[in-house]
């Protein structure tokens, strides 16, 4: 049981820093669509903004993924005080 509290934990960790990675990425990609740079086409400015939803997207999925292990985690400690 022990085991598996560590794992669980170790998991958690692991998708909340993926999460906050995807995110600053994210935000590095919006400064490139908001920033006025000269030479800049649409086409790209629209791949920018579609690249900063998708790490968006992809950092609430980490984020969501590690609520559920947090979730999980309590009831395991709820099982041990039983």
């Amino acid at each position: 049981m022990e085991n598996q509290y560590k794992k669980i934990k170790e998991k958690i960790i692991d998708f909340k820093r993926f999460g906050f990675t995807l995110m600053a990425l994210s935000v590095f990609l919006y400064l490139g669509v908001v920033l006025p740079v000269e030479g800049k086409t649409e086409i790209q400015s629209k791949m920018l903004m579609a690249g900063t939803i998708v790490l968006i997207i992809g950092s609430l999925l980490f984020f969501y993924k590690a609520r559920e292990y947090h979730n999980q985690l309590t009831e395991y400690e709820e099982d041990d005080e039983r």
